[in-house]
């Protein structure tokens, strides 16, 4: 038994060589017999197509040569005579039995689609959980000495002392009001129903606003008068209003004068 060829025996093919057609994926010298030179000069770095096809043909010279084994010679046998085979009686049928009518599956109710709202679409649920995050562990800023005197009231007011150790933010001392503690721009001015707030004075304000998106909210300097003017404009545009407030109280004079009439 022959020994199976190596590529270093392949003439031409030293060390280095050999390592390059390994990196290649070309480990033997039948893979390499069986390769195109411009495939191999392609994935080869430093051959080119003549060298290829000279380790070509010196691979496929290496590559022994399976010898074709001879066919057996198959004896033919006579055939045997073919008796003669009578036709068999046809049996008659079985009647087939009339299959039962099969019952129909129940039809699945289709789940009917929900709309989302435009005001849901817009918002980015990723950065509506970073604002809830934020809200959630936002501190209570309150005035510096609120919690030492009765008379300092819990309402914020900017820290201005020169050794003023909340304004130096020192450890140890209440939190100060600062732009870090800001939610996201995107959803800064949302209500809880994502509902876009926006202030109104008068109700020419209305007019450009979408009923999808945004909400208003009557400015608390409004007197009644212009106030039942901003929630008729609301209502022709189907806006949702956040601070109706309550509608028209019966006096108790009026409601016994009506009685009155009643009685009469």
């Amino acid at each position: 038994m022959s020994k199976k060829p190596k590529l270093s025996d392949v003439p031409g093919v030293g060390p280095a060589m050999e390592e390059k057609l390994r990196e290649a994926g070309i480990k033997t010298v039948l893979s390499l017999s069986k390769m195109e030179p411009k495939k191999l000069a392609e994935k080869v770095e430093g051959v080119g197509e003549a060298s290829a096809k000279s380790f070509i043909s010196e691979a496929k010279k290496l590559v022994p040569k399976d010898k074709p084994t001879p066919k057996k010679k198959v004896e033919e046998k006579p055939s045997p005579k073919k008796k003669k085979v009578e036709p068999k009686a046809e049996k008659p049928k079985p009647k087939k039995k009339k299959d039962a009518p099969k019952k129909k599956a129940p039809l699945k109710k289709k789940k009917a689609k929900v709309e989302v709202p435009l005001r849901v679409q817009r918002t980015d649920k990723r950065i509506l959980r970073i604002a809830q995050r934020k809200k959630k562990h936002m501190p209570q800023f309150r005035h510096e000495q609120a919690h030492r005197w009765t008379r300092v009231s819990d309402s914020w007011r900017k820290v201005r002392g020169i050794d003023s150790s909340t304004r130096e933010k020192k450890k140890g001392r209440i939190a100060m009001v600062s732009s870090g503690y800001r939610t996201p721009k995107a959803v800064r001015n949302l209500h809880p129903s994502l509902f876009v707030e926006v202030m109104v004075y008068r109700p020419s304000e209305v007019e450009d606003l979408d009923p999808e998106v945004h909400a208003v909210r009557i400015a608390s300097a409004v007197g009644s008068r212009k106030k039942q003017e901003i929630l008729a404009a609301a209502d022709a545009k189907l806006l949702r209003v956040l601070n109706p407030g309550r509608g028209d109280e019966i006096d108790e004079e009026d409601l016994f004068t009506d009685l009155d009439l009643e009685v009469d």
